[in-house]
């Protein structure tokens, strides 16, 4: 008996012992905030569509919006191949405020029900007031994307 009691008396003392000497600090900030500076793509950092809208005014420019999970593999896939493309992101960064949504965190999941997200990504070019240019449910091709940024400059004027 006194050995499992000097083994159990070992295993708490070293389980005690174990410790990081790396610093954890605490934040506020979504997760995806520190993610949107990892993109050429210029997202803009806002918990609410209204302050990427009001930006949208202030610049003369459209908005971009880009409706995904975490877990969705398409999203995934635009995130690497097309808003990672520094070409890509510099046309985009031209005309258009960039904001990106996680339908299932935060005022995302109320802008997924205001704008009847059923399908992922959901990418949808807007004009200033808010109100839908082009949409498109599902992953976009870089050629499709930017045919359909194009439309969406044509349809402001």
């Amino acid at each position: 008996m006194s050995k499992f009691l000097l083994i159990l008396v070992l295993a708490a003392v070293s389980v005690a012992s174990c410790h990081s000497s790396k610093k954890v600090t605490k934040t506020n900030k979504p997760e995806i905030h520190d993610e949107l500076s990892k993109y050429p793509l210029n997202f803009m950092r806002s918990e609410y569509l209204s302050d990427v809208l009001e930006k949208a005014t202030k610049d003369k420019k459209l908005v971009f919006v880009d409706m995904y999970a975490d877990w969705c593999a398409p999203c995934k896939v635009m995130d690497e191949e097309l808003y990672m493309n520094d070409d890509f992101s510099a046309i985009i960064n031209q005309d258009f405020i960039s904001y990106k949504v996680n339908v299932e965190k935060g005022n995302g999941s109320h802008l997924g029900t205001i704008f009847s997200v059923d399908v992922l990504p959901t990418i949808l070019f807007l004009d200033a007031d808010g109100n839908v240019l082009q949409r498109s449910d599902g992953a976009l091709s870089y050629s499709k994307f930017l045919e359909m940024a194009g439309k969406a400059v044509e349809a402001s004027r």
